[in-house]
């Protein structure tokens, strides 16, 4: 890789970053980061047992548990019995949970698009068209974990 491949690899960390902080702020609550990427995933995929959410989200089980608790406290959350095996627990989001995910996207969308009304046309197209781009980069990197 040559020095302006990486020096252009530092600059979209750094890009992504500030905006993915940004988004964050915009959409304000009452829950942490960690909280909001937990609560998130396992929307994903609810129900979900704890060890796998551990593993996706790449925390401990006591870490896990800890922050599972914590949102199961808010009513975000709820534990439920596996239906092919009384003997596991799985978790999935509650109704609370569900309005909040859905808060938390209309704003970071409303954040976005307010922002890029205060782009010019040209940037507006140029991120239109980077968007294919983007996405493939998103899938790539997402490989790279499996």
């Amino acid at each position: 890789m040559t020095s302006e491949e990486q020096s252009a690899a530092a600059a979209l960390r750094v890009t992504i970053s500030r905006i993915y902080r940004a988004l964050r702020l915009s959409a304000t609550s009452n829950i942490t980061p960690s909280q909001v990427s937990v609560l998130f995933r396992i929307e994903q995929f609810e129900p979900v047992r704890m060890g796998v959410l551990a593993h996706l989200e790449r925390i401990t089980p006591a870490t896990l548990s800890k922050v599972v608790d914590s949102l199961e406290s808010l009513e975000l959350v709820e534990r439920v019995t596996d239906p092919g095996d009384g003997r596991v627990t799985l978790v999935q989001v509650s109704r609370s949970g569900h309005e909040l995910i859905e808060s938390l996207r209309t704003a970071s969308t409303l954040a976005l698009e307010d922002a890029l009304a205060k782009l010019g046309t040209r940037e507006r197209d140029t991120l239109s068209q980077s968007l294919p781009a983007l996405e493939q980069l998103a899938e790539i990197l997402l490989a790279g974990d499996e």
